[in-house]
């Protein structure tokens, strides 16, 4: 029996208190894992000296099927002691399936409400604007970003005063190819029908279907991609809290946070390229 959180949007001091009993999982199983994925992924952080004292919103470019989330978040604390509880999509919290493997990993549900409360505990948040939008882009599309219109993250992290840190991660995009896109599903005739019978919700939104990836040798498994995350200049906001920001100001606040992270992934596209040499002739053929 799944046991279920409170709603966040209609009891969100109720929702904070339940995942506050979450910490970061340290299992056995979970260090195997860890273990694992460090072998496969060679996960290596720059710009550690940027990582400021004071609790912080992080934010980044993101990749499919948010493994870049869940190895920022479990290196970074492994490896470096910070640890940050991933904000993700309220739709995907519906589910309590999902929901309750989430909450025990450090993800909670980014509606407004909780970040409002969590940055007033002073926890550090991870967020990806792009949200799974982003994380179906096309192959072509690798290591844009695709934030859309939304200023709400801009606006709470300005009213409360916090530290914005400019995250990029470069490998978690090329860990899969699509075989099938995500738009190529949602308007194939098999979607339609099953759309027409109910099954599939008629305004199916592209975003919440993943594409048909193929991975190492065209199987399930992520090819072993060398990957790099990199932390960049803390950005202080404290002169805003409390602020009402119009949306000029807003909109420069958020193209500063864009900036810094595209810069950041060129920065990590560059160090790749100088340091591929130092990957094994068999991983390079397997990451092809």
């Amino acid at each position: 029996m799944v046991s279920r959180a409170p709603c966040p949007q209609a009891e969100p001091d109720g929702y904070v208190e339940y995942i506050s009993r979450y910490g970061m999982p340290i299992a056995p199983q979970v260090a195997a894992a860890a273990g694992l994925g460090r072998a496969w992924f060679k996960p290596r952080f720059v710009g550690l000296e940027n990582l400021p004292e004071e609790p912080a919103l992080f934010i980044g470019n993101h990749a499919f099927m948010a493994i870049d989330a869940a190895l920022f978040h479990l290196y970074l604390y492994y490896d470096h002691g910070r640890y940050v509880k991933g904000l993700g999509d309220k739709s995907l919290f519906a589910n309590p399936y999902y929901a309750a493997v989430a909450h025990a990993m450090g993800g909670v549900s980014g509606q407004a409400a909780i970040v409002e409360r969590l940055m007033a505990r002073g926890d550090d948040l991870l967020l990806y604007p792009g949200g799974a939008y982003e994380s179906v882009k096309p192959p072509e599309a690798r290591y844009q970003l695709q934030w859309k219109q939304r200023y709400g993250f801009v606006r709470l992290a300005a009213s409360a005063g916090y530290t914005v840190v400019p995250v990029a991660s470069v490998g978690p995009d090329e860990y899969y190819d699509h075989a099938i896109s995500s738009e190529s599903l949602v308007n194939s005739p098999l979607a339609h029908w099953l759309m027409k019978a109910g099954v599939l919700p008629a305004d199916l939104r592209t975003d919440l279907v993943p594409p048909i990836p193929t991975g190492l040798l065209g199987g399930p498994l992520p090819k072993p991609k060398s990957t790099y995350f990199a932390i960049g200049k803390p950005i202080d906001l404290s002169e805003y809290k409390g602020v009402e920001l119009s949306t000029r100001k807003l909109s420069a606040l958020r193209k500063k946070f864009a900036s810094a992270i595209e810069s950041e992934i060129s920065r990590l596209l560059l160090l790749r390229e100088q340091e591929r040499h130092q990957d094994s002739w068999l991983r390079r053929v397997l990451s092809a």
